[in-house]
């Protein structure tokens, strides 16, 4: 196959890129409408706009290292094209969005292995993969998520609270001050700073001088940091509403201590990686 794409004039191999990018913009042009839709409505998910971007920004400056890789179009790829469109069918057919999402991430990778090969694709694997933090959960897990995360944030503000002199009661999601009562609601369970917390951390993790182990620890830690940098904003909240009254508990002080909790969470990011360099950089020193 590799022998018959360098021997085809220039303007039909491009053809060969050409032609199947135009079918799938008119195969899933529905699908990616619908997720543009998405994250404009859905504020949990409005950094799926930078997160094509940043892929995108991220092949471009492997260009000349992908060019130099040799091009060695393997059969394989077609196997994946046609499980992706697999994919396309069943979730169109069950009204299942996210399968039909992930189905066009999965073609891009296929479409990189049946016409350039597994070092390209190795090279551009993590461009390809960012894309799928674009994608928002499906209701099941995200549902699954939110209720336990408000659950976890909730009790952690109330142990602070308690900590610091504030006596407060924990009724399931509520929290009772002494002066008025604060909802943990589903805006407030963390979702949306773990996502974008996971990009960050995906990109810190993949710039590290590190073995591929450390990376996924760097990666890791993302998680937890938001957990906990999500109760610690609950609990600045129940801290200012003790305070100042109820207005604290919204409005913009609210969105700047926000800022702000999410900013100290990145300056901790930060010292995971820097720390995660300095004990197992694979650089010389």
């Amino acid at each position: 196959m590799t022998e018959l794409v360098t021997r085809m004039p220039r303007r039909a191999s491009a053809l060969l890129y050409v032609l199947p990018g135009l079918a799938i913009a008119a195969v899933y042009a529905p699908v990616l409408l619908e997720l543009g839709r998405d994250w404009v409505r859905d504020p949990n998910y409005s950094h799926g706009f930078l997160v094509p971007v940043v892929s995108a920004v991220l092949l471009w400056q492997r260009r000349a290292e992908l060019a130099a890789l040799p091009a060695r179009p393997s059969w394989w790829g077609l196997v994946g094209i046609l499980g992706s469109l697999l994919l396309l069918v069943v979730g169109s057919a069950g009204a299942e969005v996210f399968t039909q999402r992930v189905s066009f991430v999965t073609l891009l990778a296929s479409l990189v292995l049946f016409l350039s090969g597994w070092p390209r694709l190795r090279r551009s694997a993590f461009p390809l993969a960012f894309l799928l933090l674009a994608i928002p959960l499906p209701y099941v897990i995200y549902y699954g998520l939110t209720q336990p995360l408000q659950g976890v944030a909730a009790r952690a503000a109330v142990s602070g609270l308690n900590l610091v002199g504030i006596l407060t009661v924990r009724e399931g999601n509520i929290i009772h001050l002494p002066e008025t009562s604060l909802e943990v609601a589903e805006a407030c369970s963390g979702i949306r700073s773990l996502y974008a917390f996971l990009a960050l951390g995906a990109l810190l993790a993949r710039s590290l001088p590190v073995p591929g182990w450390a990376r996924w620890l760097v990666f890791a830690a993302t998680i937890p940091l938001s957990v906990v940098g999500n109760a610690l904003r609950v609990w600045g909240t129940g801290v200012a509403a003790h305070i100042a009254g109820p207005a604290a508990a919204e409005g913009a002080v609210h969105e700047m201590f926000g800022l702000f909790v999410f900013a100290i969470a990145l300056v901790v990011l930060a010292l995971v990686g820097k720390g995660a360099r300095s004990l197992w950089s694979s650089e010389p020193s």
